[in-house]
């Protein structure tokens, strides 16, 4: 389960229950479709491997299980603060995060996602108690979207684009991305795809919270968690696999190209 935005869905930090940081887990499961697995051979300095599938959007969000999972505790505590008031809107939110935990546990499946729900859950949980309103759940994934998406707008200003160290991590392939022009360029805009993402979160939330709208914060903590995600992840993919083409899309000499890393497909040189 995963609390996404404050809430918990997949994928999340602190107040944006497991949703994202799950989900971020997920996408290190799927990364090594940028090109291979890390340390991996992928023929002559290739990186990757022919024969891969496409990463789909269920696969990116954890299919229909992972997007249930993540709206379950946002739905509940939303619900019951309207029906019953807030302190009982939090502790059906927990309870419900707790229950996620468990029948993970008894059905021997992964609980790192759940239990990263759970923290969120019970972060957004704190922060509405102490602001005594159904919004303030709903406030640390306010506040975290809007701090990532400074950190990466810093980061592309400074030369340093998060994405790159991103790519690296996934694949150490990919830890000559300050060198290779083709390879800063997809990480450059990948990291836009996030910022993009942190962005129109932070705005979307930040609108919704001072108009005081619990019940269309929790619709939008949904719509903007797991499928939001989903999709900047195939995004970032296809970024990746366009300006930092994989070995086998790469121009070989017999079509009187160089292939090397600082051309695209095409043969067209990316800078």
């Amino acid at each position: 389960m995963t609390p996404v935005d404050g809430v918990a869905v997949p994928g999340a930090g602190p107040g944006l229950p497991a949703g994202r940081d799950a989900a971020a887990s997920r996408a290190g499961g799927i990364a090594s479709r940028f090109g291979g697995r890390s340390g991996g051979s992928g023929g002559s300095g290739g990186r990757g491997t022919a024969g891969e599938s496409p990463v789909t959007l269920a696969e990116a969000v954890g299919g229909p299980r992972g997007i249930i999972d993540s709206a379950i505790p946002t739905v509940a505590f939303v619900t019951v603060n309207a029906e019953a008031g807030l302190t009982a809107g939090i502790v059906v939110a927990i309870a419900a995060a707790v229950g996620l935990v468990v029948l993970r546990v008894v059905r021997h499946e992964p609980v790192q996602q759940a239990f990263s729900g759970l923290f969120a859950v019970g972060f957004a949980a704190f922060i509405a108690s102490r602001t005594g309103s159904a919004e303030g759940f709903f406030l640390p994934s306010i506040a975290k979207n809007a701090v990532c998406a400074v950190v990466g707008l810093g980061s592309v200003l400074v030369g340093r684009p998060v994405g790159g160290y991103v790519m690296a991590g996934f694949d150490q392939r990919y830890s000559d991305w300050r060198e290779t022009p083709s390879v800063r360029r997809a990480a450059v805009w990948a990291t836009f795809v996030w910022i993009a993402v942190f962005a129109a979160r932070f705005a979307i939330q930040g609108v919704l919270y001072l108009a005081g709208e619990s019940g269309w914060l929790a619709a939008a903590n949904i719509v903007l968690g797991l499928p939001l995600f989903g999709t900047a992840v195939l995004a970032t993919f296809a970024i990746v696999r366009r300006l930092a083409p994989l070995a086998e899309d790469e121009p070989s000499e017999e079509d009187g190209q160089t292939g090397e890393p600082g051309q695209l497909a095409t043969g067209i040189p990316n800078d």
